[in-house]
């Protein structure tokens, strides 16, 4: 397992004589995200994967035996949706509302706060986006293999807010700014892993494509309160 076979041209790679694995592609991943509530592979032991060598397994994911780890989509769905219950449970509304001012933009807040996987989910799919092109030529992964790597990278940083949540509700801000640095070094350490690159230039570009993807989503998100506020004004008029 030391020397992974790397991806080709073709729609297969071939792992040796007689064993083939297909492309990770659209169809073939949106077709085993509809099986999102069978978990028949272990939870725990892709957690464990996952947090040993992240890299190193998902790339024998996408490239030789899919059945060491739990699908991506499913992966990523389950922890943050277990991240979004204990968020709730810990820090009721009137503990988030605390955190701003203005009504508004606590009901933006609150919003975010309830649909965080799925706002995260958002900024996963343009950090993929990013991370594939920036990638691209040094690792030959399509869009969607950069897409699975992403979530199971994503699923990582809610349990690590999952574990951690005790520093960031009893010792802000330097809970939160703990966190932060475990989110980041991790998410760093995986991409450093993944595409198997010089530290300065891998982490540079990881840092790129965090910028760049979740700065696309928040523009959109400030263009479609623009929008949203235009029209409001014209129906009005």
């Amino acid at each position: 397992m030391n020397d992974l076979p790397e991806p080709e041209n073709g729609n297969k790679i071939t792992v040796n004589e007689g064993n083939e694995v297909e492309r990770l592609t659209l169809s073939h991943l949106s077709k085993q995200a509809l099986q999102y509530f069978i978990l028949e592979k272990g939870l725990l032991r892709t957690l464990k994967l996952l947090v040993v060598n992240p890299g190193k397994h998902i790339r024998y994911y996408l490239s030789t035996d899919r059945s060491q780890l739990v699908n991506p989509f499913k992966f990523y769905l389950v922890v943050g949706s277990i991240y979004v219950f204990l968020f709730r449970y810990l820090f009721p509304e009137d503990h988030l509302e605390n955190r701003v001012d203005s009504e508004v933009e606590q009901e933006v807040f609150l919003l975010i706060a309830h649909y965080y996987h799925f706002f995260l989910l958002f900024a996963v799919f343009f950090i993929a986006i990013f991370s594939y092109l920036l990638f691209r030529k040094q690792s030959g992964y399509n869009f969607i293999e950069n897409l699975a790597f992403n979530l199971y990278v994503t699923g990582i940083l809610f349990v690590i807010a999952i574990t951690m949540s005790p520093l960031e509700g009893n010792f802000q801000p330097y809970g939160t700014i703990i966190i932060s640095i475990f989110s980041f070094s991790y998410f760093t350490y995986a991409y450093i892993s993944f595409f198997r690159g010089s530290y300065i230039k891998t982490t540079t570009k990881t840092l790129l494509a965090i910028l760049f993807g979740v700065g696309t989503v928040l523009f959109l998100i400030i263009l479609s309160g623009f929008v949203v506020g235009f029209l409001q004004a014209a129906l009005r008029v």
